[in-house]
């Protein structure tokens, strides 16, 4: 039971720096303009290389032979 007057101010100490660090980082702007950094990041790899456009996960480079295998 005593171990409550330790872990409650504890706790409610924790709380509020949450609070304060969550507070700081809404008042400093760390939540404005959350879709520029998302573009940024997809359009500039477009300048650099034109595979950049491609979107496929798998790139498969057979000839076209084995891709025409017909079954008899």
């Amino acid at each position: 039971m005593d171990i409550l007057f330790l872990l409650v101010p504890l706790s409610v100490l924790l709380a509020l720096s949450v609070m304060g660090v969550l507070a700081w980082a809404v008042w400093s702007g760390q939540f404005e303009e959350l879709d520029s950094e998302g573009e940024r990041i997809m359009m500039s790899g477009l300048e650099e290389t034109p595979q950049a456009l491609d979107t496929s996960l798998i790139h498969i480079n057979k000839p076209d032979a084995v891709l025409q295998h017909t079954h008899p």
